[in-house]
């Protein structure tokens, strides 16, 4: 069975009128069309006027056979009166329907104007596309540059910020360390000074008196680590 060539007229709920030819697939649109103005989706009303076009014609009703002839009236016997008129006999006729005007060239005159007209609409909606796109483009690609610029100030922004929290952070830290090592550098600085003078003195007195004085810097030499060791677990504490 050869492809049936199924003109399409579409009336879109913008206003514009569009027509088209389409070899339907399985009775519906081969492809989804949209209107040329307004890009609104127009596939289901063409698979209805498709439908419609592709729906085989009613049969047409047969007309009634026209009633039998009425039975011939039997002759009359002779007889001496004058014999009664013969009554007319009237058989109706069948009327046959006259057969609709042909209305092929009205129709296709009408697909080629909405033929015409739907090629015109596409016309316009190129221009006003090609208008579109040299007219937004530069405007496009300012904006966008705009954008990135500001995306780019933004980050830049951020970026400072962060660098002057960890320079703040980094600030403090130095300054605790240093708060926690001063005191601690003054007693280690005292201690060796003590055990200096405590030498100098072990130089200067008796042999009798010189154990007494070591085991005196003993004693303040294991103090002085056990300070050190106190000093360092206070540091690693902060």
């Amino acid at each position: 069975m050869l492809p049936v060539k199924v003109p399409v007229k579409i009336v879109c709920s913008c206003g514009q009128k569009y027509a088209f030819d389409v070899y339907p697939l399985n009775g519906r649109m081969p492809s989804p069309i949209r209107c040329p103005v307004c890009g609104v989706d127009s596939t289901t009303v063409a698979d209805e006027i498709i439908a419609l076009a592709l729906k085989p014609p009613a049969l047409p009703v047969p007309a009634a056979p026209p009633p039998p002839p009425a039975a011939p009236t039997p002759a009359p016997l002779p007889s001496l009166s004058p014999p009664p008129p013969t009554p007319l006999i009237i058989r109706p006729r069948t009327l046959t329907s006259a057969p609709p005007p042909v209305q092929a060239d009205k129709s296709g005159t009408e697909a080629a104007a909405w033929r015409q007209r739907a090629l015109e609409a596409e016309r316009r909606a190129e221009q006003a596309q090609a208008f579109a796109k040299a007219n937004l483009a530069p405007h496009l690609a300012q904006v966008l540059k705009e954008t990135v610029v500001q995306e780019l100030a933004v980050q830049r922004r951020e970026l400072l910020k962060a660098q002057e929290e960890a320079t703040m952070e980094i600030a403090a830290m130095i300054h605790r360390l240093d708060s926690v090592q001063a005191p601690l550098q003054d007693r280690l600085h005292s201690y060796e000074a003590r055990i200096q003078e405590l030498e100098k003195e072990l130089n200067v007195l008796n042999e009798e008196n010189r154990e007494l004085l070591k085991l005196k810097i003993e004693m303040i030499r294991r103090q002085l680590e056990v300070e050190r060791v106190h000093s360092r677990l206070e540091f690693n504490a902060n």
